[in-house]
């Protein structure tokens, strides 16, 4: 099957033109993308991730047909990304936190017939689709009452309302829960990833600076930072990526030479326990040699497991590498 997004090469470039540069001097220019290659699979949560001015919105708008790119080339939904923009827009719907793109003193159920006219749909079929999208944002109860009493979190389930009447095979969330309380949040998280993303098996982009929730919603993550891609892979393999140690946590009867010597070794006390745990840092290939030494010196182990090293802790690495990387 092939991929919903395929981004081959994509860089663009802007450019600053007010009368200064242009009476006296050459416009200065920022490479937002810098050969932008990336794929994203049918029913995917492709999270975006990176600093801001790392390149996040530009690819999104670039996604959405808003901007065109300098180089490059792409599919989106099975179509050319340069030539054949009218048939992504029919197939991508954008979800942002944008509330001025709806009319407060209409009903949220009157913006969506607004915008359904807007998609060329007509009569029995709108009506249709309107209901479809009200009773899976779960937003029926509260669809004739007006936008401007709406909440924070049902002014987002309706930009997702919105976004689904026109059937769309991809999803662009930019930034969908910056404006969300925990509670509220947390159902629009659950809503995504169960409902949007399993049950009706849209592709998703996840565009944000929360580093807990991409974790948790996205099946992969992209770094970007200053325009380039550092990072393209599950969660796990970005924790992983930059520390070839890992952090175990043992539980043993009593503690041994060759653990306290193990790099960052903490000792964990436990209350009205016969047993010990502490944490290690080492090499995944050196665990079976470590156990093997620990039992033929008389030390049980009862458990041997790896610690989950904070997504945040490998993205904060990882840009810091790369950003001093480039300086000369």
């Amino acid at each position: 099957m092939p991929p919903a997004i395929e981004l081959r090469h994509i860089s663009k470039t802007f450019t600053e033109r007010n009368w200064k540069t242009f009476l006296f001097r050459k416009p200065p220019s920022t490479k937002a993308l810098d050969n932008i290659s990336l794929t994203v699979d049918k029913g995917e949560i492709m999270g975006l991730l990176g600093p801001n001015g790392a390149g996040k919105t530009t690819l999104i708008k670039i996604l959405a047909t808003l901007v065109t790119p300098d180089e490059g080339s792409g599919s989106i939904a099975g179509n050319s990304l340069i030539e054949q923009t009218s048939a992504i827009r029919d197939k991508i719907g954008l979800v942002n936190t944008n509330d001025r793109t709806f009319y407060w003193r209409l009903t949220g159920r009157e913006n969506l017939v607004f915008f359904a006219t807007l998609y060329n749909l007509t009569g029995a079929v709108k009506k249709k689709q309107i209901e479809k999208v009200l009773e899976l944002t779960e937003m029926q109860d509260q669809a004739d009452l007006r936008f401007m009493s709406y909440s924070a979190g049902q002014k987002q389930r309706l930009s997702i309302a919105r976004a689904m009447l026109s059937e769309p095979e991809i999803l662009l969330l930019d930034e969908a829960t910056s404006s969300l309380d925990p509670i509220t949040t947390r159902k629009l998280l659950n809503f995504t990833k169960k409902t949007l993303a399993r049950k009706e098996q849209k592709t998703i982009i996840w565009c944000t600076h929360n580093l807990h929730e991409a974790d948790e919603i996205c099946d992969r993550l992209t770094i970007l930072h200053l325009g380039r891609i550092l990072h393209s892979g599950s969660p796990e393999s970005i924790k992983t990526l930059l520390n070839q140690k890992m952090r175990y946590a043992l539980m043993v009867d009593t503690l041994h030479r060759n653990l306290e010597q193990q790099d960052d070794f903490e000792l964990i006390s436990k209350k009205n326990s016969s047993h010990l745990t502490c944490h290690i840092a080492i090499l995944q290939k050196d665990i079976p040699l470590l156990l093997r030494t620990l039992s033929n010196d008389g030390v049980n182990v009862f458990e041997c497991a790896p610690i989950d090293q904070p997504l945040e802790t490998a993205f904060n690495e990882l840009i810091a590498r790369h950003s001093s990387s480039q300086r000369p």
